[in-house]
């Protein structure tokens, strides 16, 4: 937890610059002490908001995890979801969402090895908030009948699409070779559409294969469902 409760200026760019030092040179690559001289700043002023780095990774932590909770419960309160489209626009901004925030499903492990904190935090939002979203959004999907499958074909499909979509960002020739947002975003829906393909219903195939072939890198890349 940081050191201060009320936020300031400071406080907030000092979590701003360091995301964008974590996604550019690696989280194990940056100290407190780079964080500071890229803002040009006293370590005393950055020790005066973040006790250390694990605080600061926490907080991102906390602004990642909020902003996938916010999605999915958008998903699930509005019908967004309603149309092909509709779910493409929300994998897009999610995958953006994750873009932004890149470094963390990139160096999970080595964080949770000496950030104990983190990993809890991380079983907790991930493992219960995130994951019952997803499933909730699939079972809605299931509901207007874009999807197809018993209840537990459903379960274990959302499980593995939250792997296969924080695990797009983690990709290691992602990580080496930085990309536009929308780049990424368009790409990796693409792969998790892709997933989804087999699990549509007759109703859906259509407007879903249409979709796919508006999205593909080139002719002749779209499989048939």
């Amino acid at each position: 937890m940081s050191r201060k409760e009320s936020k300031s200026p400071t406080f907030d760019r000092i979590v701003e610059a360091s995301l964008q030092l974590f996604n550019q040179q690696g989280e194990r690559s940056v100290t407190t002490n780079h964080i500071a001289r890229y803002l040009n700043i006293s370590t005393g002023n950055l020790y005066y908001h973040f006790a250390c780095k694990e605080d600061i990774i926490n907080e991102l932590y906390r602004r990642y995890s909020k902003g996938m909770a916010d999605y999915l419960n958008a998903a699930g309160e509005l019908s967004v979801t309603a149309s092909v489209e509709g779910l493409v626009s929300l994998l897009e901004k999610v995958l953006r969402h994750l873009w932004t925030f890149r470094f963390i499903p990139q160096s999970i492990s080595s964080l949770f090895s000496v950030n104990q904190s983190l990993q809890e935090s991380y079983s907790k939002i991930e493992a219960g908030l995130i994951s019952r979203g997803v499933e909730k959004l699939f079972f809605k999907l299931r509901d207007q009948g874009m999807l197809e499958g018993d209840d537990v074909q459903i379960g274990f499909l959302a499980r593995n699409f939250q792997l296969l979509q924080t695990g797009w960002i983690a990709r290691p020739d992602i990580a080496k070779c930085p990309q536009e947002a929308q780049t990424v975003a368009r790409e990796g829906c693409l792969s998790l559409l892709y997933f989804l393909a087999p699990y549509v219903s007759s109703r859906f195939r259509q407007p879903f294969q249409r979709v796919l072939a508006g999205m593909a890198p080139g002719p002749g890349a779209i499989p048939a469902i």
